[in-house]
């Protein structure tokens, strides 16, 4: 009790018991977290193993070090909830949790994180948050006691001392055996449910989106990855957005570009073997200017901030080569039937607009009526990967004749597209407010004690895994 009492008094001490806003404290070598000590004796990708890294670019695909192309077919398990720990760990093992991942044949987990969890690393002087108190500091003593017990027994290696960072290197390390990669997400700066124009983490410098966090974020997290060789890759931001709290942020392709180049710099710099994906406008839908090489300062976005004497400036281009990580990028896109303005009423119209948003950078011919439909479907000007990280679907019956969902199946399927679905998680500790979340987008029950509809996971999920022909491990 009273080492409880005293961690909480410490993070409140730090936090000033109050809400989360950013903070921007000076870097510092004295700060150096505890699993940074494993790095001399684990760094960097072997190429004599699995996964053989590093890799890199090459063309449209992604290839190891023996230059064999990579494909991922995965899952996307929240942790960047409230807590800031992978959820339904108190359900079950994380070696339990990872032989259902593998079950189905996914080969790829992408984790959501929060820029706050390495906020709260720095508040506390290079100490990272013990599990206990993440937990309490969340979900209030009562309930913050009782899943720390939860998470405990069904994983006893881990006591209420361990830390976030701990935890998330020993999820790390058991997918490593079972030859699954491990894709850290930034997917908000303050942990909460993402995601939406109010929410605070839209864009560049919204209410809990400071930049200088989040690359110092960034660059924490590349170094952290150093320790663990299936962690081949990571984020720069998830679904970026049009802020509805700020209205004097630019929200135009120039300061994507900005932010986004000075983000690629922070993990490369800090990591230079890791993939570094690259998400683009409204939700992470539109890449369109950067695929096709538009001068950014006309090029068309939805709900884009207008440059008044754009068409009087010299013309911004974005030009990959020109950047020491170009064989590094790969372009993430995301899709849902809830879209803002994609029309996603037919497969036909989907494809061209998915050809049209970036999936051009693949090299493959523009779908019929490409033009018709969606304005323009100009070729891309340069080959580059292009991953679908997101897109989702009640886990029932309803997936069979879901126009978004079997058209991004078949889309991938076609093309050889890498993807990865939302989510694994069929509850949530805390979400919007609500302890207990049950979540029917998610494949566990709400227990995870089992697949919310097994007859899915194996008549659809599986037979789709499947043809991907993924990537072995030997």
């Amino acid at each position: 009790m009273m080492k409880v009492s005293a961690a909480l008094l410490l993070l409140c001490t730090s936090l000033a018991c109050a809400s989360w806003v950013p903070t921007t404290l000076a870097s510092s070598r004295d700060l150096e977290p505890h699993w940074q000590k494993r790095l001399d004796r684990r760094q960097g990708n072997s190429t004599g193993q699995w996964p053989y890294g590093p890799f890199r670019t090459k063309g449209r695909d992604v290839v190891n070090s023996r230059d064999e192309v990579v494909t991922w077919a995965g899952v996307n398990w929240p942790m960047s909830g409230e807590t800031m720990i992978p959820e339904g760990l108190e359900w079950k093992s994380a070696e339990d949790l990872l032989d259902d991942v593998v079950s189905v044949g996914f080969n790829y987990i992408r984790m959501g994180y929060a820029i706050q969890m390495i906020d709260e690393v720095y508040d506390r002087g290079g100490e990272d948050v013990p599990l206990e108190v993440a937990m309490i500091m969340a979900l209030g003593y009562e309930n913050g006691t009782k899943v720390t017990n939860e998470i405990i027994a069904k994983n006893p290696s881990w006591t209420r001392e361990t830390t976030r960072f701990e935890i998330w290197s020993d999820i790390a390390d058991i997918a490593a055996t079972k030859g699954v990669y491990i894709h850290p997400d930034v997917h908000v700066g303050k942990a909460q449910w993402c995601c939406s124009h109010t929410d605070g983490n839209a864009w560049f410098d919204d209410l809990n989106f400071r930049v200088s966090n989040w690359l110092r974020g960034l660059s924490y997290v590349a170094t952290w990855a150093k320790g663990h060789s299936n962690v081949v890759s990571m984020s720069l931001r998830n679904e970026l957005r049009e802020s509805a709290n700020r209205t004097d942020l630019y929200y135009d392709w120039q300061t994507l570009v900005g932010n986004m180049s000075a983000g690629a710099d922070a993990i490369h710099k800090a990591n230079p073997d890791l993939l570094i994906s690259w998400s683009g406008m409204q939700y992470d839908q539109d890449l369109s200017a950067l695929t096709t090489k538009k001068n950014i300062l006309t090029a068309p976005c939805y709900k884009c901030t207008a440059i008044r004497d754009a068409r009087r400036r010299d013309p911004v281009y974005f030009d990959l080569d020109s950047y020491p990580w170009a064989d590094k990028i790969v372009w993430e896109l995301h899709l849902y039937p809830m879209s803002e303005d994609v029309d996603t009423g037919t497969c036909e119209a989907i494809e061209a607009a998915l050809y049209r948003n970036g999936f051009n950078a693949l090299g493959i011919d523009a779908p019929p009526k490409c033009s018709d439909l969606v304005g323009d479907c100009e070729p891309a000007q340069r080959l580059t990967p292009v991953i679908f990280s997101e897109f989702g679907n009640a886990q029932d019956a309803t997936l069979y004749n879901s126009t978004v969902q079997n058209c991004i199946r078949g889309f991938t399927e076609k093309h050889g597209v890498s993807w990865m679905m939302w989510s694994l998680a069929g509850s949530y500790r805390i979400r919007s407010g609500v302890q207990g979340l049950v979540d029917t987008w998610g494949l566990t029950n709400a227990d995870w004690t089992g697949w919310k509809d097994p007859e899915t996971v194996e008549n659809y999920w599986k037979p789709w895994v499947k043809g991907m022909n993924l990537t072995k491990t030997s």
